[in-house]
C-alpha cells in the first residue's frame, strides 16, 4: 500500500486488532449497540467502549464534557487501531474545538462512521489529507440490510474491491473526467462548517455529498450556500450519494433535485454523478474519503488511488 503524497494513511485492520467505539453525537440504543458489538467481535476484533457510550443528555450521548473526554482519552492513549462511531445524530460540532486532533495525526487510526461524523472527518482534512471511512455506524452493524458487509470488510482491510465504484450511464448528470482528493459527507454538516476553523479548502477536490429527509428546496439552499461561499468554483468533480426521503411535500410546487443541482452548478464544468449508494441508505457502501480519486464518466468508474 503506497501512501499518496501528503496523506495520512492509518494502518488497515488485521485479525485480532483492537477497535474502540465512541458516541460523540446522538443517544445510542443499547440493543442495536449490543448487536453491532457482537458483529465486530465475530470478525475477530477486541472491542473497547468509551465510558459514557450509553449516557444521555437530552438528544446527546452525554454532556459535552463527557463526550469530549471520552474521545480524547481514546485519541491520546487507547491502543485501538480503529475508532468507530456508535451512531450519528447530532453533537460532534459542539465538541470539535475540544478534541485533540494533533494526537490523532501523530498516531493515525482508522475512523469509521457517517452523517454527524462528517464534522470530524472534514476538520481533519483542513489540517492535511487523512483517509477516513464513510460507512456504517456500530449500531447498524448488527443489521444485515443496513450496510454492504463485503464493502465494509474490504475497506477495513484495505482491499482493492472497496475502492472502485462503477458509474451507470443513467447516473451521469454531467459527463467528463476529474481527478482530486475526495472530500465531503452529509450536506447539512458541510454547510454547518462554513466560516468555522473546521472548514477545509475544496479547491481541486471531488466533492461527495448526501443527506436524508431534506426536501429539494433545502438541498437547493444548502448547495447555493456552498456556491456562494466559493466552494464549487474549482471542484474537480461531484459525486452525490443517497438522498433518502428527500422529496417535496405533496401538492407543493418544486424543482426536482436533479434540476436544482444542475442550476446551482451552472457555470462550472466538472463532471457530476449521482446515486452513489452511500450515506443514509440501506445496504450502504463504505467509501474512503481523503484519498485522491478519478471520476471518469467515459470509463464509467470512480477509482480511488490508495493502491500500489
Amino acid at each position: 500500500m503506497r501512501k499518496p503524497a501528503g496523506a495520512l494513511m492509518p494502518r488497515f485492520l488485521r485479525p485480532g486488532d483492537r477497535v474502540a467505539v465512541v458516541a460523540p453525537s446522538g443517544v445510542v440504543d443499547p440493543g442495536r449497540l449490543k448487536a453491532g458489538l457482537s458483529w465486530l467481535r465475530a470478525q475477530g476484533h477486541t472491542v473497547g467502549r468509551a465510558p459514557h457510550l450509553l449516557s444521555r443528555h437530552g438528544y446527546l450521548a452525554g454532556s459535552d464534557e463527557q463526550r469530549a473526554r471520552d474521545m480524547n482519552a481514546i485519541l491520546r492513549s487507547d491502543p485501538a487501531r480503529a475508532i468507530l462511531f456508535a451512531r450519528g445524530g447530532y453533537g460532534l460540532t459542539r465538541i470539535l474545538d475540544r478534541l485533540d486532533l494533533n494526537a490523532l495525526r501523530r498516531r493515525p487510526r482508522l475512523l469509521v462512521g457517517y452523517s454527524d461524523a462528517t464534522a470530524l472527518f472534514m476538520s481533519l482534512q483542513r489540517r492535511g489529507p487523512y483517509m477516513t471511512l464513510y460507512g456504517p455506524t456500530v449500531s447498524e452493524m448488527g443489521e444485515p440490510e443496513a450496510f454492504d458487509e463485503t464493502s465494509l470488510k474490504s475497506a477495513l482491510r484495505g482491499e482493492a474491491a472497496a475502492f472502485t465504484l462503477p458509474v451507470r450511464p443513467a447516473d451521469v448528470l454531467r459527463a467528463g473526467r476529474g481527478e482530486g482528493r475526495v472530500l465531503g459527507g452529509c450536506l447539512s454538516l458541510l454547510v454547518s462548517l462554513l466560516g468555522t476553523p473546521h472548514d477545509p479548502d475544496y479547491r481541486g477536490a471531488v466533492l461527495f455529498w448526501e443527506d436524508v429527509a431534506e426536501p429539494p428546496y433545502r438541498i437547493d439552499r444548502m448547495l447555493t450556500q456552498l456556491r456562494n461561499a466559493g466552494k464549487l468554483d474549482q471542484l474537480a468533480g461531484m459525486m452525490i450519494g443517497s438522498l433518502t426521503e428527500c422529496v417535496a411535500s405533496a401538492g407543493r410546487p418544486s424543482l426536482s433535485i436533479r434540476e436544482a443541482v444542475m442550476e446551482v452548478a451552472g457555470g462550472t464544468r466538472f463532471p457530476i454523478v449521482w446515486n452513489v449508494r452511500a450515506g443514509h441508505v440501506a445496504r450502504k457502501l463504505t467509501l474512503p474519503l481523503g484519498l485522491p480519486a478519478t471520476l471518469d464518466t467515459r470509463r464509467r468508474a470512480i477509482v480511488f488511488h490508495p493502491q500500489v
